[in-house]
């Protein structure tokens, strides 16, 4: 950009002193053809003296001469002139040219380290988003079978005897043995795994309760004063 900016610098001062020698050019042709009338009328003078002498073709010649010499050189200065001005411009029109096409219109052959990149970068970017979206997908799925219908968020350790107050107080009720054993499938894996034992709503008689292991899928028979998990179903 900078060099181009130069050339163009360059090409004004050119263009510049081509018009100021134009103007010279013109200023001496406005003083040839000043000239030219006073040689006109200088001729005209001649021709009305050379009249008296009738048949002078010699003394006619000499006095034409002049003019046919003045008129040649304004012409030619003229000619010369405009030729040079024009051929400067159309000089740098040519050369802003050829520097805008090399500069931002040439195309540009790829290396090989770019089509590479290209190949390898849609690759990465198109595996990473499919493999991350696949396994949130499934963690979220885990997560949404497993806490379907439970507050497993929610489980603290009572007796039988207030196990049913503390489920009311957090928007659940207690499960009986069939909710458990069904939940248990899609349970999550600490308390699938887990060997603490589970109040359900299940009363035996006045002193024994059943509770539910997820580990063993057992349920025994528990004193109700005994405290126990609770797991609340909403």
């Amino acid at each position: 950009m900078i060099t181009i900016i130069r050339i163009v610098s360059a090409i004004r001062i050119i263009i510049m002193a081509t018009k100021k020698s134009s103007s010279a050019a013109k200023k001496k042709a406005v003083k040839k053809a000043a000239k030219k009338t006073n040689t006109v009328k200088k001729q005209s003078t001649r021709n009305e003296s050379a009249s008296l002498f009738g048949n002078d073709e010699s003394a006619q010649a000499s006095l034409q001469s002049p003019v046919s010499h003045s008129e040649g050189s304004s012409h030619a200065s003229k000619e010369s002139g405009n030729g040079v001005y024009l051929f400067l411009v159309l000089a740098g029109i040519l050369a802003i040219g050829y520097l805008g096409y090399v500069k931002y219109l040439k195309p540009k052959a790829p290396t090989a380290t770019t089509q590479t990149d290209a190949t390898k970068v849609p690759a990465d970017a198109q595996t990473k988003p499919v493999a991350d979206s696949a396994e949130k997908k499934v963690e979220e799925t885990s997560k949404e079978g497993s806490s379907t219908g439970f507050l497993t968020d929610k489980i603290a350790s009572k007796k039988f005897t207030e196990a049913s107050a503390y489920c009311k107080s957090v928007g659940g009720v207690v499960p009986s043995k069939d909710d458990l054993v069904k939940f248990a499938a899609t349970a999550p894996t600490e308390i699938k795994t887990s060997e603490d034992k589970f109040w359900t709503k299940t009363e035996i008689d006045k002193k024994s309760g059943l509770a539910y292991r997820f580990s063993n899928g057992k349920a025994p028979k528990v004193d109700k004063a005994t405290s126990l998990k609770v797991l609340c179903k909403n």
